[in-house]
C-alpha cells in the first residue's frame, strides 16, 4: 500500500492519467473486500482465504500504480534543472523534516508488519487468530494505514510534480487532492474494520478501542 518515493514519469502510464484516482480507489475497494476475513472466513473457509491471498496483494499494487500514474501527466517532461544539486533534496529545511517524515511513517509501517506478520499483513487473516495489541498497535489501532498517509503526505511535499517537471499551463489532478480522498478513503476502511473487529471479538475489542485511537495517536 506504499506509494512510490521518487517521482517517476512513465510514458506508457500516459493514457490512464485521468483514471489515477480510480485506478488506487480500485485499490482501497481490493482491501475493503478482505477486511472481513472473520465473517468471510467462517462462511467460505479455505476458499476466502485464497480469494484474500490473491485480492489484497492486487489491491496494493493498485495504489502503487495509481500514484505513478499521477506523474504521468500527458504534458509532463523531466526537467533536471528544477532539481537543485546539494545535500538537501530541493535545498529547504522543510524538505529535512519532510524526509524525517517519510523515514518514521516507513519505519512504522515496518514495525507494524513485524509485529502483526508478513501473512497476515499482505495475503489474509484467519478465523483462529488473535487480536494484536502491542508495539504500534498499543499506538493506533491501524497503523499500517496511519503509515501510508504519512509516506503520501511527505512525499507529496517533496515531489510535487511542479518542481520536477514541465507540466504546461495545468496540472489538473492534483497529488494534494488525492492526498486528501486517499486519507478518507482510509479513514472509513479503518471504520469498516473496527465494526467487523469489533464483531469478532466483542468485549476484548471494545476495550482496545477505548484504550487506543483508531488512526491518529492522541
Amino acid at each position: 500500500m506504499f506509494p512510490p518515493i521518487f517521482p517517476v514519469y512513465v510514458s506508457g502510464l500516459e493514457p490512464f492519467y485521468e483514471y489515477a484516482p480510480l485506478i488506487w480507489l480500485s485499490g482501497i475497494g481490493c482491501l475493503w473486500l478482505t477486511r472481513y476475513t472473520h465473517q468471510l472466513g467462517e462462511r467460505w473457509g479455505t476458499a476466502y482465504y485464497v480469494f484474500s491471498a490473491l485480492l489484497r496483494p492486487l489491491g496494493m499494487l493498485l495504489i502503487a500504480t495509481g500514484w505513478l500514474v499521477l506523474y504521468a501527466t500527458p504534458e509532463a517532461r523531466w526537467a533536471p534543472e528544477h532539481y537543485r544539486i546539494g545535500w538537501l533534496p530541493v535545498g529547504d529545511w522543510l524538505d529535512v523534516l519532510c524526509w524525517l517524515g517519510v523515514g518514521v511513517s516507513t519505519a512504522l509501517g515496518v514495525w507494524a508488519i513485524a509485529v502483526l506478520g508478513v501473512r497476515r499483513s499482505f495475503l489474509f487473516r484467519r478465523v483462529d487468530d488473535g487480536l494484536v495489541t502491542e508495539g504500534p498497535y498499543g499506538l493506533v489501532r491501524h497503523p499500517q494505514f496511519l503509515s501510508a498517509i504519512g509516506i503520501t503526505l511527505f512525499t507529496t511535499l517533496l515531489f510535487d510534480p511542479a518542481k520536477f517537471f514541465y507540466v504546461g499551463d495545468a496540472y489538473p489532478l492534483s497529488l494534494s487532492a488525492n492526498w486528501v480522498f486517499l486519507t478518507v478513503a482510509f479513514w472509513v476502511l479503518s471504520i469498516l474494520e473496527d465494526q467487523e473487529l469489533a464483531a469478532h471479538f466483542g468485549k476484548e475489542y471494545e476495550e482496545y478501542g477505548q484504550r487506543v485511537p483508531r488512526l491518529f495517536p492522541n
